[in-house]
C-alpha cells in the first residue's frame, strides 16, 4: 500500500512537471511592435515624411516608399539629437520604416555585452529576463518586433518590425525569380 501511495505521488509531480516546463520555456516578451522602444525619436512603422521630421534640417532622407537610408559620422560629428552615434541604418518597405540600427561610438571603458544589454532594457524600458545570450550577441524577441546587440567592434543595436520585414523578404524572394 505504502508503495502505490509513492508511485501516485511521483506519478502526480511528474505530470505537474510536464505541464510546468513547456509554458516557462514559452515566455517570451509580449510587447507588440507600437510598443517598441523610440530609438532617437524614431519608432517602427513611420513613413519616411515622419522620419525626416525627427532629423529637421540635419540629415537629409531621400526616400519615398522603399529603401535604405545611411548616415555615418566617422568624419564628422553627429547632429546633437544623434549625440554618441557612429552611424545608423533605415530600412523602409511598403512606406513603413521596418528597421533602426545605430552604431555607436565606442566607450572609453568598453562594456561587456551583459552590461550593454542591461543598459539598452533600462533605457528602452525593456524586460531584460528575456534576453538570449549566443555567439557574441543578444537577442530579444517580443514576437511582433526583435531587437538584436552586440559590442564585438562597436556597440549596436538593431530593432526590427518582424511583420513588414517578412514581407520585404518575401518581396525580394519574389523579385529574385
Amino acid at each position: 500500500m505504502q508503495k502505490r501511495v509513492y508511485l501516485v505521488k511521483i506519478s502526480f509531480l511528474l505530470f505537474l512537471l510536464v505541464l510546468i516546463t513547456p509554458s516557462a520555456a514559452q515566455e517570451k516578451c509580449g510587447l507588440q511592435v507600437k510598443e517598441a522602444p523610440s530609438v532617437f525619436g524614431l519608432k517602427l512603422g513611420m513613413n519616411p515624411k515622419q522620419a525626416q521630421s525627427v532629423f529637421g534640417k540635419n540629415l537629409k532622407l531621400k526616400i519615398k516608399k522603399e529603401g535604405t537610408f545611411f548616415q555615418n559620422f566617422i568624419e564628422k560629428k553627429p547632429p546633437f539629437f544623434l549625440s554618441g552615434t557612429r552611424a545608423i541604418y533605415l530600412r523602409f518597405f511598403e512606406v513603413r520604416l521596418y528597421q533602426i540600427e545605430v552604431f555607436y561610438e565606442p566607450q572609453s571603458e568598453r562594456k561587456t555585452l551583459e552590461e550593454f544589454v542591461g543598459d539598452l532594457s533600462a533605457k528602452f524600458n525593456l524586460p531584460s529576463n528575456f534576453w538570449i545570450t549566443e555567439y557574441g550577441k543578444a537577442a530579444l524577441d517580443c514576437g511582433e518586433f526583435s531587437i538584436v546587440a552586440d559590442n564585438v567592434l562597436n556597440p549596436r543595436v538593431e530593432l526590427t518590425d518582424k511583420i513588414i520585414h517578412a514581407r520585404f523578404e518575401a518581396a525580394q524572394k519574389d523579385k529574385n525569380k
